[in-house]
């Protein structure tokens, strides 16, 4: 699960030109507060924590895939959990940390003559993100039109080859955020410059190819309906189409609906994803997903 700390997420009621009055400002202090930037579990967002601030979340997502063809198995299951840091470092400036662990298990197919599933676990490459806000118009309330570059690179984290290349791999994209009322919606696009990796270890994006992700998220805040002094957090149905295309090809498309929960210092977030549509020839497609989060904003 994604947070940021000082984006709107929700909205008041535009106010035009008149004064607000202390319920109103009171009000507006709640929301800025506990809707820390709408970001969907897999679509990254406009919004970032304010200089001086943390937020640290915590991921755990199990995936199921099938028949990998460079890998010889018949089915491969993975549980990672990813934790993530991110600091804002000045205005308009953010960076994240993530370093995701991973649990990994190969049901048996022709590479795999014995017939016994094999288990592995390590420590994938670390990704280093920056999140530069180039673009923000506040219209009123707290709806918001935002934009932002990012930047950065995966490293290796030192672990085995089988999940830590030995090279770094930059990459570069942009994020678009607009907030109106109740609704929320985030698109991104990111560009990867794989330097490494092999087609037996690909599950998406982590082979030789380049891999370019492009993600949508609509999201709509389903209590309250109107922010008070007394709101504590703030409830969201959440639906995102996760897109990859590498560069040797392969392309998929995921359907990902959610709930989020929004507090002022706490949130969590439950997310399933389905395949939508594909065209793979070098990887397993995706059976499911189902991955769960929490965040501290600190």
């Amino acid at each position: 699960m994604r947070i940021t700390c000082t984006g709107p997420g929700s909205h008041l009621g535009r106010g035009g030109g008149r004064a607000m009055g202390p319920l109103a400002l009171g009000a507006l202090g709640v929301a800025a507060s506990i809707a820390h930037g709408q970001e969907a579990m897999y679509t990254e967002a406009a919004t970032m924590p304010s200089p001086g601030t943390y937020v640290l979340r915590e991921q755990l997502t199990f995936f199921k895939y099938g028949l990998h063809p460079h890998r010889g198995t018949e089915s491969t299951e993975e549980t990672t959990w990813e934790n993530s840091l991110t600091a804002g470092i000045a205005r308009g400036w953010a960076v994240r940390l993530t370093a995701p662990v991973t649990w990994r298990r190969d049901a048996p197919g022709s590479g795999f003559p014995g017939g016994e599933d094999t288990r592995d676990q390590g420590v994938e490459n670390l990704d280093i993100q920056f999140k530069w806000r180039f673009y923000q118009s506040d219209t009123g309330g707290i709806d918001t039109l935002r934009a932002a570059l990012l930047f950065g690179a995966s490293v290796p984290s030192g672990d085995d080859h089988d999940f830590s290349e030995s090279t770094v791999n930059p990459m570069i994209g942009a994020v678009l955020t607009n907030v109106w009322g109740r609704h929320g919606f985030n698109q991104d696009l990111m560009y990867h410059f794989n330097t490494g990796g092999d087609m037996a270890g690909n599950f998406g994006g982590d082979g030789p190819d380049d891999a370019v992700r492009f993600n949508s998220a609509y999201l709509y805040r389903i209590a309250p309906s109107r922010y008070t002094e007394d709101t504590t957090g703030a409830w969201y149905v959440t639906a995102e189409i996760n897109g990859l295309y590498e560069t040797g090809g392969d392309t998929e498309l995921r359907f990902s609906p959610g709930v989020m929960f929004e507090g002022r210092e706490f949130g969590f977030e439950i997310m399933g994803q389905l395949p939508l549509w594909h065209d793979l020839k070098d990887r397993g497609e995706l059976d499911l997903a189902i991955g769960v989060g929490v965040r501290f904003l600190f």
